[in-house]
């Protein structure tokens, strides 16, 4: 069997992670690792991705890109994103022309729809909004609506991913995944964030108005009213790991696309994202809701 060679950029992260973890060990792809800084457990080839020379060596004889490196601060300002975000992915785009690579996998973000949230948070959050007859759902056809630079960069990556895919040269295959809220296995639930803020230990109260950074930066009481506030929005915005390789292998696997955006999000029944796209393009079939879920699991094994 021929292995499908992949090189990930940026791997180490919250969504690199549920690349090492579901399919770092499948007999169907070899993995290349491309970071700004080495890893202890994997070998990597040592780049930044600003930097075109440094990272042309390792796109050489690979099939696809997950290109997940990036400035990833929904706060940060214009200048911290200009060379990861949009120099980066231009450089990314270019390596996989120069190098014949065909397929890119993108990842965009669900800030990239971040102002309906604020529109609408935090009623958004419910099951049953605004009725069971007919919920908020965002498609992959709704204008985009950014909620500040980071969020910016990534739909003009978007753009650009376009762009290649739609001209000759390489990438030919263009997905973009607005990626929602993907996060490291010991907060791999819907109660993850909510379960970090108390794990940091510190009485801090945050602002009502802050619907972003709470997840971030807070930290609180189990069963504290900021507590339930980050229940209520990752049962809603939850990308589990497995969900998340899912997605990434049914993209791997496909060959009917050139370019098209999918959103990332597992099948929460309060979910605002659409996944039926993903379902009917790429076979996507989500194994988790976040409903499903009573009580984190630390609780749930008491």
């Amino acid at each position: 069997m021929t292995k499908q060679r992949v090189l990930v950029t940026g791997p180490f992260g919250e969504a690199g992670e549920a690349i090492l973890n579901h399919l770092a060990e499948k007999d169907e792809y070899e993995f290349t690792y491309l970071n700004r800084t080495d890893h202890p457990e994997y070998e990597t080839h040592v780049a930044d991705v600003a930097d075109y020379d440094a990272i042309r060596p390792a796109f050489e004889g690979q099939d696809a890109v997950i290109h997940l490196a990036a400035q990833s601060d929904a706060g940060a300002e214009f200048e911290e994103i200009i060379e990861p975000n949009i120099i980066g992915t231009y450089n990314i785009l270019k390596a996989m022309d120069d190098a014949g690579v065909e397929k890119l996998i993108y990842a965009s973000s669900q800030r990239v729809m971040g102002l309906y949230e604020e529109d609408h948070a935090p009623e958004l959050y419910e099951e049953d909004y605004p009725s069971e007859f007919d919920p908020f759902r965002l498609t992959h056809e709704t204008l985009p609506k950014p909620d500040g630079y980071y969020g910016a960069s990534k739909m003009f990556g978007e753009h650009m991913c376009r762009a290649h895919a739609r001209r000759d040269g390489a990438p030919e295959q263009v997905y973009s995944l607005r990626i929602s809220s993907v996060r490291t296995a010991k907060y791999d639930h819907p109660y993850g964030d909510a379960e970090r803020g108390v794990d940091r230990g510190e009485e801090h109260k945050v602002d009502e108005d802050e619907v972003w950074d709470q997840s971030q930066t807070g930290s609180w009481e189990r069963g504290s009213e900021e507590y339930e506030k980050m229940v209520k929005r990752l049962k809603a915005s939850w990308t589990s790991q497995r969900d998340f390789a899912h997605l990434l292998e049914c993209c791997l696997e496909d060959d009917t696309v050139t370019y098209d955006a999918f959103y990332a999000v597992s099948g929460n029944a309060a979910r605002w994202f659409d996944i039926e796209h993903a379902q009917a393009v790429l076979g996507y079939e989500p194994k988790d809701d976040a409903s499903e879920w009573n009580s984190p699991p630390s609780e749930a094994t008491e």
